[in-house]
């Protein structure tokens, strides 16, 4: 049952809201103020923060009445300092240290309110700063901030909508319903990450759209915020550690104030690899995390909540568990648990160096591999896909951005892949690997890449085709190319050769895979995990130095190659008019192309070009002046034939 005194703190914890929301939109919509009456006002909002303290203190701790006078006469320093300084009309928003000041004190005074909560109503399980930004009315504040601002702003650009989507996925954050059950954490994780996927796009757009300091400032250092607040998820859900995610919240919430305080400058930059570079750092290492963390937050929860007695057991005595039983609803999600995997060699009495390596992998492993992760990242792609989709004016390269989009959530979740272990999130899930699938999934390939060409695989199903084939990795398609790829990628291909006979050999006993400690190399498993879930990320981190489908123009992807030799077939990059590429001094078909085949070479020697290592996304008939080169597949071939027969 409430209590007055309980009704009478939430009553003043509204009205102190109100009045900072008043304070504010007053600022932001006057603009132009004279310097004393900012300070004034910076009084007034620590006036209201240093009586939430000393009330909290005093009331629900007991604590000495003489803190307050105290405290009050350090939230007057403004005041003073207005009576001292030189009166002058001056724009906030332009005005560094008044945007700072400002954030400052907006934090302050939040930060304050939700200690007075807490002292009321708790938790009380910390310290008094983990306490006071641990509780729903700091949520609450949180999420009332970012409304508030999109409200009262004068252009709703996307700027604006990135900041909200910022402030508001802070709301959702695990740590701020530690006392609402562990059901409650694991549903506000979720809505977390649904605002962080979005708030992730809309850095991606800014990117995109914002030539500018402004655009590049704000993608850049919120994708380092979100980051940190990530690192704070994975440090909470992995050792119930609420530092460094209650600093993040607090931390990131003071940026997000100066950035609505604070009117950034406009003005045009020359665009260099560092601003991309330096974006794609931050937000992959947020998305890593984000991945890392709800994975393990699920994992853990999920199973305290609905696995089976022994699984109770092997957690109360401290064992870790290394996979979801099937009586926890969530397995599809979880499957498995990312730290266990990660620490997986730390006990095996293998040298320091290989411990080191193999650790490291399978901490990279345990996270790019879970579904989670998978659909997380796939959202945030299939977003830049359809941006794609809008732009593209070739119909054909449309219709197969489409395909982009359909053929990827189908792929990952029906056909096995070839492991059991998860690449790409989902395979083998519902059609465990076993010898037959292996064999059918191989076949699929082969005759899905005879009909359709490598795209069937590269730019259909592959992870790669979202990755790579969308509006913001286009601006990092590689300048040149070397004929040593040309050669090297049949050197990759041994390796997934030996990996699949292996995996054959051992599967009909002709061969025992060797173990290091407990855990079993089963080939398939090692090879794609490697390959796909280790390699293939580290140079997906490192885009703007490799360049875009770095997979098809190095050819370390082996299984790439592989599809790519049923290029040969069907596939063609046709022109309709030779005449027209001898006479073309442009180009724009070698240019635009990711791999960097010489098509225009290709096209004048013999008419069409249909190169192994042709991932067949379309650039080249995207980028084409003259409209003259079209795909041509098995579709092509079947509607002539329909076409004579009509």
């Amino acid at each position: 049952m409430i209590s007055l005194l309980s009704i009478v703190v939430l009553t003043y914890i509204v009205l102190m809201m109100g009045i900072n929301f008043a304070i504010l939109g007053y600022i932001l919509r006057k603009e132009y103020l004279n310097r004393r009456a900012v300070l004034f006002l910076l009084s007034i909002i620590l006036y209201m923060g240093v009586e939430s303290i000393s009330l909290g203190y005093i009331i629900f701790y007991h604590g000495s009445p003489f803190i307050e006078p105290v405290v009050l006469l350090l939230a007057s320093v403004p005041i003073i300092m207005s009576a001292i300084i030189k009166s002058e009309v001056i724009r906030v928003r332009s005005n560094k240290l008044s945007a700072f000041l400002l954030a400052f004190s907006i934090v302050f005074d939040e930060i304050a309110m939700g200690y007075l909560y807490a002292s009321a109503f708790g938790p009380h399980m910390f310290n008094p700063f983990i306490d006071a930004v641990s509780n729903i009315a700091f949520g609450i504040m949180m999420l009332a901030d970012g409304v508030f601002f999109l409200l009262i702003s004068r252009v709703k650009s996307i700027i604006e909508f990135s900041l909200t989507t910022f402030a508001i996925s802070m709301a959702f954050l695990p740590s701020i319903f530690i006392e609402s059950g562990k059901l409650t954490e694991l549903v506000v994780s979720f809505i977390s990450t649904i605002i962080m996927i979005i708030n992730i796009v809309t850095l991606y757009l800014i990117e995109i759209r914002r030539v500018t300091l402004q655009g590049q400032l704000f993608s850049i250092t919120l994708a380092f915020f979100d980051f940190l607040m990530m690192l704070g998820l994975t440090t909470f859900a992995s050792f119930n550690d609420m530092w460094l995610i209650s600093l993040s919240i607090v931390l990131s919430m003071i940026w997000y104030f100066i950035l609505i305080f604070y009117e950034i400058p406009s003005r045009k930059i020359e665009m260099k690899l560092r601003y991309p570079f330096i974006f794609l750092v931050f937000v992959n290492l947020a998305e890593l995390t984000m991945g890392f963390g709800e994975s393990v937050l699920g994992f853990t929860i999920s199973n305290s909540l609905f696995s089976s007695m022994q699984s109770h057991m092997m957690m109360k005595h401290g064992m870790i568990m290394m996979r979801s039983p099937f009586t926890n609803p969530l397995w599809w999600l979880f499957p498995i648990n990312p730290i266990g995997m990660g620490l997986m060699f730390i006990h095996t009495n293998i040298n320091i160096i290989l411990k080191a390596i193999f650790t490291s992998y399978m901490f990279v492993m345990a996270t790019t591999m879970t579904p989670f992760y998978v659909i997380m990242m796939g959202a945030e792609m299939s977003y830049l896909v359809y941006e794609r989709y809008k732009h593209a004016k070739n119909l054909g390269v449309k219709r197969w951005a489409l395909v982009i989009l359909l053929g990827i959530p189908i792929f990952v979740v029906l056909i096995p892949y070839y492991t059991n272990f998860y690449i790409f999130g989902m395979s083998g899930m519902i059609f465990p690997v076993t010898l037959l699938p292996f064999i059918i999934s191989l076949l699929a390939v082969v005759i899905a890449s005879t009909l359709f060409g490598r795209r069937a695989y590269c730019n259909a199903v592959c992870m790669s085709a979202h990755m790579w084939t969308n509006i913001f990795y286009d601006q990092f398609k590689p300048k040149k190319s070397s004929k040593v790829w040309e050669y090297l990628r049949w050197v990759f291909v041994i390796p997934i050769v030996i990996a699949f006979s292996l995996y054959i050999l051992m599967e009909i006993h002709l061969w025992t895979p060797p173990k290091i400690g407990m855990t079993t190399l089963d080939p398939l498993n090692f090879y794609g995990m490697f390959v796909l879930n280790y390699i293939w990320w580290i140079f997906y981190f490192l885009t703007p130095v490799f360049g875009a489908y770095s997979c098809a123009r190095q050819g370390w992807c082996g299984f790439g190659t592989f599809a790519g030799i049923f290029n040969k077939v069907f596939f063609k990059i046709k022109a309709n008019e030779v005449e027209t590429c001898k006479s073309c001094e442009v180009k724009a078909c070698d240019s635009s192309c990711p791999v960097k085949i010489p098509i225009s070479q290709d096209v004048i020697t013999k008419g069409y070009s249909n190169r192994i290592s042709c991932v067949g996304c379309g650039d080249c008939v995207e980028a084409c002046p003259y409209n003259n080169l079209e795909i041509i597949d098995i579709t092509n071939y079947l509607s002539k034939k329909s076409h004579i027969a009509s």
